[in-house]
């Protein structure tokens, strides 16, 4: 072997033996699907197949719009204890209204069926919500929503409601009852 030839070879080995191994990629499975997000569960593993399980439902075709336990105000969600009732009611905004200041004082899920919402809340600031998002909307933050849209905002609002709680209860403007300073 020629020195230019073995001097080449040293080399790629000094080079291959100091960098990092490369291990294969193992997000996707042999089969195209992702790889499930615990290590030890294998495709066909018993672990995978309890993950599976866990996540199946009676139905076809799912989509998460949400989950979770805390309000976009960081609220942790508490159900009401004392005859608890659900209220569904569809909220439909023309392009431009804009609601009353207020809170909700019970758990509130909105899933926006059409258009475009922007909500301003005290001390937090504006959110935008379009067709498709999923809400644990502020319980006792005052804020009110605008639709801020081309067209017409179709609102599907679950209220899980208790004794006395009322869905919507009015507010004044933030601010408007602070005393001015000059």
């Amino acid at each position: 072997m020629s020195l230019t030839r073995l001097t080449a070879v040293f080399c790629l080995t000094a080079v291959i033996a100091g960098a990092p191994a490369l291990a294969a990629d193992k997000s996707i499975t042999p089969d195209g699907k992702p790889a499930p997000s615990q290590p030890n569960a294998k495709p066909g593993s018993k672990a995978a197949e309890q993950a599976e399980a866990a996540a199946a439902t009676a139905y076809q075709k799912t989509r998460e719009v949400f989950a979770g336990d805390t309000t976009i105000a960081g609220e942790k969600v508490a159900f009401p204890q004392d005859n608890p009732s659900v209220r569904a009611i569809e909220i439909t905004m023309e392009p431009g209204e804009v609601t009353a200041w207020h809170q909700h004082h019970a758990p509130l899920f909105a899933y926006v069926l059409e258009g475009e919402i922007t909500v301003t809340y005290e001390e937090i600031g504006k959110k935008v919500y379009r067709k498709g998002d999923g809400i644990l909307e502020a319980m006792n933050v005052t804020h009110r929503g605008a639709n801020t849209g081309d067209g017409p905002a179709k609102i599907l609002a679950v209220f899980l409601l208790g004794d006395g709680e009322a869905a919507v209860v009015e507010e004044e403007a933030p601010g408007a009852n602070k005393a001015k300073v000059e």
